[in-house]
């Protein structure tokens, strides 16, 4: 009975939302704008010359294909008590102290002390950063991730500081527009007491209270929760509402599991290729899969990332495998014998590849942000081991980094994503003009500590993009640019407008693009248009008029400036602010742009 007032409740509330949202739905205007705001619509080239597939080139959107990312929020708790080490930089100075614990070239000799395996973009940062959650709302949810699953495995830690404030920057990401990933957290991989007391957590300071409702992911009808629910004491009110309020799946905790049937309600979270299938039934139908960056694993074993066997890291493939992509007008093939083949994550795509091919309702992707992992005196065999993370190599991070690895997973987590959900086909016209949206407010201003001894502070938004509309008269391609606010005098890296004209790329260019309008200092009525003669290096082509009033920016740029004939097709990107001439990672921290990072918008 009460499990059926349970649902009349949730059934009525979820009807209450929707006609509360019909009434008074208008009175957000930056919500209500969230839909004309399409990721999966943006073109990209990623650092390896790499190109994500649009609208054509894999299926229509699939709207019953989900994906989740495993995401962590420890790292404030260790900020507070660590000073960032990195294990790479010190290795690279002292390569022989590697299976030697004890040695004191290593700065602290505490068991289990947290090394990072590199640096990542944004530095060493708490997940109580602002300007790192915002960033990483709009960079998870351009990738078309569903929902992030918080790793709660460890005890009864549930890190409860860094998701409110993760709950705080994402519901504002929200109300300015991105479809921010849902949230759920997945819990120890028993049904212990640690669980018991980590759901009865979670259950009493957020989901009783329906706080930031809006952010919870849903499965089967209810919150999902990866956990073990055998634990919970029907008997007892509170753990019998929580057994009936949410939609349990138990966390396997091996990769090498045998696939289990529906009837198990088991998901798993990384997983040896050919992966595991979550929830096979008798028809074949699979409804979870994991794909990963790579495993701490070895001949069918658990071992340290740093053991002497031949662990599965970013190049590992099972056979013969290699994958094969356009770059210009050569075909070029990733497998373990190409130079660099870490950039290439052979591993992730061999993994990508099965999933898809298997079809599940739901890919657990491992992982975005771990970063870290414990420096153990001997662990699995291995002295001095490294558990879960290691080195560029030996690493399951999808989040940009400041080191080789760049982007290059960011891109290929978005192209698989496509391929696997598929790509809306919806442009946006108004009054005849091409219409993209972006979001406000992508770069907040940023002052935080971050692991001990450090902190950082940044403040470069300028102008804040929220629309752009082009039109083509044959002669003039015609920009408006729209901010937020009224557009600054003015200055450096001002209001610029990257263009990529070839999408084959086989004329050179820098990152992609042909093109830049304003690399220079403006003019009063004139922009500068060059074309890259190979990377950061340019040559002027022509003049682009422009004008400026208030919030928009008009500019018009002769068609014969960017070499273009009647059929007109082109890729664009807006930025202000610009830190670092010819940086491509400065997309990702300074001013604006619109869209963020490599994404470029379709005309």
């Amino acid at each position: 009975m009460l499990t059926r007032i349970i649902a009349f409740f949730l059934s009525f509330t979820t009807l209450f939302s929707a006609l509360w949202g019909l009434c008074f739905g208008g009175m957000n205007e930056n919500i209500q704008k969230e839909s004309n705001i399409m990721p999966d619509t943006w073109a990209a080239v990623d650092g390896l010359g790499r190109t994500l597939p649009l609208a054509g080139e894999v299926k229509e959107k699939d709207k019953t294909k989900f994906v989740g990312m495993f995401y962590w929020i420890w790292h404030t708790n260790f900020a507070q008590r660590y000073e960032a080490l990195n294990a790479t930089e010190i290795l690279s100075e002292h390569p022989e102290i590697l299976y030697d614990f004890e040695s004191p070239l290593w700065p602290e000799h505490e068991d289990g002390r947290p090394y990072y395996w590199n640096k990542p973009l944004y530095g060493y940062y708490r997940d109580t950063d602002e300007y790192v959650l915002r960033k990483h709302a709009e960079l998870i949810a351009d990738a078309g991730v569903d929902v992030i699953i918080f790793d709660c495995t460890n005890g009864t830690y549930t890190w409860d500081e860094s998701y409110e404030k993760l709950f705080e920057v994402f519901e504002k990401a929200r109300v300015d527009g991105v479809n921010v990933p849902k949230v759920a957290f997945m819990l120890p991989f028993n049904d212990g007491s640690d669980t018991t007391v980590s759901l009865k957590n979670l259950y009493e300071r957020i989901y009783s209270k329906g706080r930031y409702e809006d952010l919870w992911f849903y499965w089967d009808g209810k919150p999902l929760i990866m956990a073990h629910s055998s634990g919970l004491d029907l008997t007892d009110k509170t753990e019998r509402d929580i057994y009936r309020f949410f939609t349990f799946r138990q966390n396997e905790p091996t990769y090498f599991c045998k696939d289990k049937s529906y009837m198990n309600k088991t998901w798993g979270w990384c997983s040896d290729y050919p992966q595991t299938k979550f929830g096979k039934s008798l028809s074949g139908k699979v409804e979870q899969m994991c794909v990963s960056v790579a495993q701490n694993a070895a001949n069918g074993a658990l071992v340290a990332m740093n053991a002497e066997d031949e662990v599965q890291g970013r190049s590992f493939v099972k056979g013969n495998y290699s994958y094969s992509f356009k770059k210009g007008n050569e075909t070029v093939t990733a497998d373990k014998n190409t130079e660099n083949s870490l950039l290439y994550g052979l591993n992730f795509q061999q993994q990508w590849d099965n999933a898809i091919a298997c079809d599940p309702d739901f890919v657990f992707v491992t992982g975005w942000n771990e970063w870290i992992a414990g420096r153990w005196k001997e662990w699995q065999g291995t002295r001095n081991a490294f558990p879960d993370q290691f080195s560029d190599e030996y690493s399951r991070d999808i989040e940009p980094a400041d080191g080789i690895l760049k982007d290059h997973y960011y891109y290929q987590l978005v192209a698989n994503i496509r391929r696997f959900k598929g790509i809306s086909d919806k442009t946006i016209e108004e009054n005849g003009e091409k219409t993209y949206y972006h979001y406000t407010g992508s770069t907040v201003k940023r002052i935080s500590d971050a692991w001990q001894g450090l902190s950082y502070t940044s403040d470069t938004m300028r102008n804040d993009f929220v629309k752009a509309q082009v039109k083509n008269d044959k002669e003039n391609i015609t920009f408006k640019i729209y901010t937020k606010e009224n557009i600054s005098p003015k200055g450096n890296a001002w209001m610029r407008i990257f263009i990529d004209t070839d999408q084959s790329g086989v004329s050179p260019g820098w990152e992609g693009f042909e093109y830049i309008i304003n690399r220079e200092n403006a003019g009063e009525k004139t922009l500068t248009v060059e074309k890259s003669t190979g990377g950061w290096n340019f040559e002027k082509t022509g003049e682009a008029q422009y004008t400026v009033i208030g919030n928009e920016m008009t500019v018009t740029v002769p068609v014969s400036a960017l070499g273009l004939s009647e059929n007109v097709h082109f890729n664009f990107k807006l930025s202000d602010n610009m830190q670092t001439d010819g940086d491509v990672m400065d997309f990702y921290k300074n001013g604006d742009v619109a869209p963020g990072g490599r994404f470029m918008f379709v005309y």
